[in-house]
């Protein structure tokens, strides 16, 4: 049986990313913490208009000055 995840089974433990999980612009969105700041991984949303925000886009580094909260 084949497992499909979005990251590898294996990953040392020192090399895991730190994810947060983050209120920003009234979105709840997945993020690894980086030396730059937040970079934006996934948002939890059930509306498809969501995903199609610019500024919402996988990979894009997130402003400080919109986070509203770290949830997790």
């Amino acid at each position: 049986m084949i497992h499909y995840a979005v990251q590898p089974i294996y990953i040392p433990p020192e090399a895991s990313p730190d994810f947060h999980i983050l209120d920003y612009m009234g979105y709840e969105v997945v993020a690894c913490k980086t030396e730059e700041g937040f970079i934006l991984d996934r948002i939890f949303s059930t509306n498809p208009g969501d995903f199609l925000v610019d500024s919402l886009q996988p990979g894009t580094l997130l402003q400080n000055s919109l986070i509203n909260k770290i949830i997790q």
